[in-house]
């Protein structure tokens, strides 16, 4: 694979580099889409992918209550199903699938940096998903956390320098917190302590949220629950 690298300074990283111990967990079967660690961080959430209507920026639960839902309503992951079939405001705009917006990336890393050892030039390691190279190893590469939003734009329509997705996870050379965007679903899940994960919820340029983990997915189906009267 043969890539264009220009206007960011992401640095690849060889196929035998262990990432600091996560490539195998990274490269398991059941990660295709994304890693989601069960264990090792004290508290978790997800940050919503941004969804609009008219252009303008609109929460998740603010365009499900047009429908008389909730977001808490909802059993599973947060992915595209949870706006099927629903009487959404006119004009809504869906949230990105399997990548983050640029503005939820751009308030998310400001956040991180507060609780990173060197703050937004803390080291970080950055792995696509495995799905996108499935017969190879996953790529990854080094990077500072402010180095993210040039990375977002280089692998984004219409001017992309880079033939992959934003990297499905990151997270510092400490171990501290873990970010995945898993290719099937509109939310980013962020694993970390628990100051930071309440940083995430409090944020008003964010919408996040507590919400089931990925392994709560039954079957790979994902539907409304009725809720009894």
């Amino acid at each position: 694979m043969i890539e264009v690298l220009r206007d960011f300074a992401l640095e690849l990283v060889p196929d035998d580099d262990s990432l600091g111990g996560m490539r195998p967990a990274l490269e398991d079967v059941e990660a295709i889409l994304g890693y989601e660690p069960q264990e090792g961080f004290p508290d978790r959430c997800w940050v919503l992918h941004a969804a609009a209507v008219g252009g303008r920026r609109t929460r998740w639960n603010d365009a499900l209550a047009h429908a008389g839902k909730r977001l808490e309503d909802w059993q599973y992951t947060p992915s595209f199903r949870v706006f099927e079939h629903l009487d959404l405001p006119e004009g809504f705009e869906h949230p990105m699938l399997g990548e983050i917006d640029r503005g939820s990336l751009a308030r998310l890393v400001e956040i991180l940096a507060r609780h990173s050892p060197d703050g937004s030039r803390t080291e970080c390691y950055w792995a696509q998903a495995m799905i996108e190279d499935a017969c190879r190893p996953v790529p990854a590469r080094r990077g500072r956390l402010d180095e993210a939003l040039g990375h977002h734009d280089a692998c984004a329509w219409p001017g992309r320098t880079t033939s992959m997705q934003f990297p499905a996870h990151w997270w510092p050379l400490d171990g501290s917190w873990f970010v995945l965007t898993n290719w099937d679903l509109s939310a980013t899940e962020v694993f970390g302590p628990p100051a930071l994960i309440a940083d995430l919820l409090a944020d008003d340029g964010l919408d996040a949220v507590r919400h089931p983990s990925i392994a709560g997915v039954q079957d790979g189906c994902s539907q409304w629950r009725e809720r009894a009267e």
